[in-house]
């Protein structure tokens, strides 16, 4: 049985031995807190454990994100590996497991280091193609950049290692809805890192993957993809699926 309980900021000492004094005289064997999101990891670290999370929106931006004509979205996942048996074969399992139907996967031949997939799922769901990106990282112990347009205007690349998310950028952090502050600074390139991992020049990341409140205050999606793409020497990054089936070097991946 659990002992639900509703507290406004941080516990303290005296606040925990209340809940549990409480808890116990209603014949309780744990306690469910509800808190606000900036006091939840001070929550955690007194040992309680998140089971569930409770997000809002107004509706008048429901209205309009739900109403509004969405561009399309691609994306493409570039392996910094020379093995393109590997990926083809990761591709041909993992793909499969992913919800929604893939109708086809590409693979090019490896570009300046890079092997690149794409697919006609993960252009059409990018939470889909973050997700493959996991997987490809994870099998092959690799690093990989995800990068993308979504609704054909925010940029994104993620960086992984191993399976790990190292580097976030979306080009308006808050195109979705408002965030906490340190999101919305986590959402922003790590220009010395992408550096390193890439050999991009750091002050060119830096200048190039910026990031606004809209996107009418950066160059269009395509322009700045490409712009990324060419930066971290994966040029192949601003194709979608069926342009990258278009390109000469492309192996069908069959299943």
């Amino acid at each position: 049985m659990a002992y639900e309980a509703h507290v406004e900021g941080a516990p303290s000492e005296d606040v925990l031995l209340r809940l549990i004094q409480e808890a116990k005289e209603a014949g309780a064997d744990r306690i469910e807190i509800e808190t606000t999101h900036e006091d939840g990891d001070a929550w955690i670290r007194a040992g309680f454990m998140e089971t569930a999370r409770v997000l809002e929106a107004p509706i008048s931006a429901l209205e309009a994100h739900v109403g509004a004509r969405k561009e399309p979205s691609f994306g493409s996942i570039h392996v910094q590996t020379d093995d393109v048996d590997a990926v083809v074969r990761a591709v041909r399992q993992f793909v499969p497991r992913l919800p929604g139907g893939s109708k086809g996967s590409v693979v090019l031949a490896p570009r300046d280091g890079w092997t690149s997939t794409y697919d006609e799922l993960t252009d059409r769901e990018p939470e889909m193609l973050r997700r493959l990106a996991r997987e490809l990282s994870d099998r092959m112990g690799a690093f990989v950049i995800v990068m993308g347009v979504e609704e054909g205007r925010v940029v994104r690349y993620v960086a992984l290692e191993r399976g790990r998310v190292v580097d976030e950028y979306l080009s308006v952090p808050e195109y979705y809805g408002l965030l906490p502050p340190g999101e919305v600074i986590a959402l922003g390139a790590n220009p010395r890192l992408m550096a390193r991992l890439t050999g991009a020049d750091a002050d060119a990341v830096r200048a190039t993957a910026r990031t606004a409140a809209a996107p009418e205050a950066l160059p269009t999606a395509a322009e700045h993809i490409a712009e990324l793409a060419r930066l971290f020497g994966i040029p192949q990054a601003s194709l979608d699926y069926p342009g990258a089936s278009a390109e000469q070097d492309a192996i069908a991946v069959e299943r």
